[in-house]
């Protein structure tokens, strides 16, 4: 089991978990609604997030748009409101081809992303430190070129574990 605390005060509520049966790799997708379909059903069929959680990212997603350019790649971080999630995951997927998300503060700007993190956020208190966490991932260079060439669902959760591990660490 692969769960990372997000607050150091209550290690069991808080723990989002990161496990091999939430993750996709070079997964094919044709749009942004299609990945965010494919992650949310991934976390809707293994008991982390209710039947609104798909529309709800998908609502979101439209007006306040997740996608983020890192220095190798783009990545974008889909998810919505607390109220649809019924206990603290990330869904990860890496594409075999690019799909278009919208910047992050930047709707008009557009994205080719890679790499995606779909967060079901349970705790509305924790929802800013988790996204922190999770766009660290953005400035290390090392763990997104992992991600992009990982093979397999062990080499992607070894490596957000470890990104996760070495934050603390700083």
């Amino acid at each position: 089991m692969g769960n990372i605390n997000f607050n150091d005060e209550n290690m069991n509520q808080d723990d989002l978990s990161i496990e091999e049966h939430l993750i996709l790799v070079k997964e094919k997708a044709t749009s942004r609604e299609e990945i965010i379909q494919k992650l949310g059903s991934t976390l809707f069929e293994n008991g982390y997030v209710k039947d609104t959680y798909i529309q709800a990212v998908l609502d979101r997603e439209i007006e306040y748009p997740t996608g983020l350019q890192a220095r190798l790649t783009g990545v974008a971080i889909p998810h919505t409101d607390t109220e649809h999630v019924l206990k603290p995951a990330v869904a990860i997927a890496t594409l075999n081809n690019p799909v278009i998300f919208n910047g992050m503060g930047m709707p008009d700007t557009k994205i080719k992303v890679e790499i995606i993190f779909m967060l079901a956020i349970h705790d509305p208190k924790l929802v800013v430190s988790t996204l922190r966490k999770v766009i660290f991932i953005l400035e290390d260079d090392e763990a997104l070129k992992n991600m992009d060439h990982a093979k397999t669902k062990s080499d992607i959760k070894g490596i957000m574990i470890n990104h996760i591990r070495s934050l603390s660490e700083k």
